[in-house]
């Protein structure tokens, strides 16, 4: 049975070994995040292992990045489930959880943006069978990843919404 729950500090070495797809102070600097209040990220485990994560930050006017990007909804980052794990709900647990605590938030729905290749179809296929609406048209999205110096993605991605 897939347990979802949010990420606590003791949890961060099972988090490191068990979803090695992001880089251990990806995890590390994401806990911070969590502790600080400045988003919620959830585990989901199988077994006692982490399989997926998922994190969701509350729009605020301190990151006008962030602010811009979520339109005033709760903003989910990175939903991910270890591929020897996916099509077993914990993606759908993981949303499901996410969808808690923006609405307990008092959030007007929730956002997020998803790659547009066939790579993106589970995702977008999750997406649509909970509610959210594909609101049209690709833009390029650009990331960093800050523990990989040079390593630059550029990706076309669409908008999808969950107003509640």
């Amino acid at each position: 049975m897939i347990v979802v729950r949010p990420f606590d500090r003791s949890d961060l070495d099972a988090v490191v070994d068990g979803l090695p797809a992001r880089a251990p102070e990806m995890h590390r600097r994401r806990l911070e995040d969590h502790e600080r209040g400045d988003s919620t990220w959830f585990i989901a485990w199988l077994e006692g292992r982490a399989i997926g994560f998922v994190g969701v930050s509350m729009q605020n006017d301190r990151d006008v990045d962030e602010m811009l990007e979520a339109r005033g909804y709760a903003l989910v980052e990175d939903l991910y489930v270890e591929e020897a794990y996916r099509r077993r709900g914990a993606a759908r647990a993981l949303m499901e959880a996410l969808e808690r605590v923006a609405r307990e938030a008092r959030m007007p729905g929730v956002i997020l943006d998803t790659g547009v290749n066939d790579y993106f179809a589970p995702a977008r296929a999750l997406y649509a069978s909970l509610g959210y609406v594909d609101e049209g048209g690709v833009y390029l999205g650009g990331w960093s990843d800050p523990d990989r110096p040079g390593v630059n993605l550029v990706d076309g991605l669409t908008i999808w919404l969950k107003p509640f």
